[in-house]
């Protein structure tokens, strides 16, 4: 997973003042829903093609092995969120920083949009240093909070067994959660909130 690919930023010519792109808010919104919709396989791809190709985004990553790209509206304010977006790309996922726009007050504000295909899904980001189990479980439920959907970066050397017990206590009882993307020891795993829950978790996580 740990494959170098090529890196380009674009030049600041499309930002305005506050280094930030401008991005159609509404524009951008009606492309999501249309995305999240029940619509056709075909105009989904379509629509996520449209999010990916027709914005000027700020390109901070393109995988030479994937073609996958890390985009977002302008800076991105943290190292760990652009190094855990890296990964997905790595993992065949086109990650675009969800624009700050998008969010009114009250609403929950994740991170990113994971592309592939026909999909796109919501997702907050986690890099997780620790090896206490107690702090990966807190990290988890200050994710859910967001998102229904957390992308946990593990880059401690914690064993196995401490890291499962910590993903347990953070989505036990936790109606919020719905599914972790793991990022441990150079692989990825997808697992539902069921797969964390059941015995059989030790066996999926090498």
């Amino acid at each position: 997973m740990t494959h170098e690919g090529s890196e380009k930023f674009t030049e600041n010519e499309h930002m305005g003042k506050s280094g930030y792109l401008f991005v159609d808010i509404t524009g951008f919104v009606s492309l999501v829903q249309s995305c999240l919709s029940k619509a056709h396989r075909a105009y989904k791809r379509a629509q996520i093609r449209k999010i990916i190709n027709d914005y000027d985004w700020v390109e901070h990553y393109c995988d030479k092995y994937t073609g996958r790209r890390v985009l977002s509206e302008g800076p991105l304010e943290h190292a760990h969120e652009k190094s855990t977006a890296v990964c997905l790309a790595q993992m065949n996922y086109d990650v675009v920083f969800a624009p700050k726009g998008i969010f009114d007050r009250n609403d929950k504000k994740f991170d990113v949009f994971l592309l592939r295909d026909t999909v796109i899904l919501k997702a907050d980001l986690k890099c997780i240093y620790s090896k206490n189990p107690d702090h990966i479980a807190k990290r988890i439920k200050e994710g859910s909070e967001q998102a229904s959907r957390i992308v946990v970066n593990i880059v401690s050397d914690i064993e196995k067994k401490v890291l499962i017990n910590g993903l347990k206590k953070g989505v036990e009882r936790n109606k919020l959660i719905e599914e972790i993307l793991i990022i441990y020891r150079g692989k990825f795993y997808k697992l539902p909130k069921n797969t964390i829950l059941d015995q059989d978790i030790f066996d999926i996580i090498k």
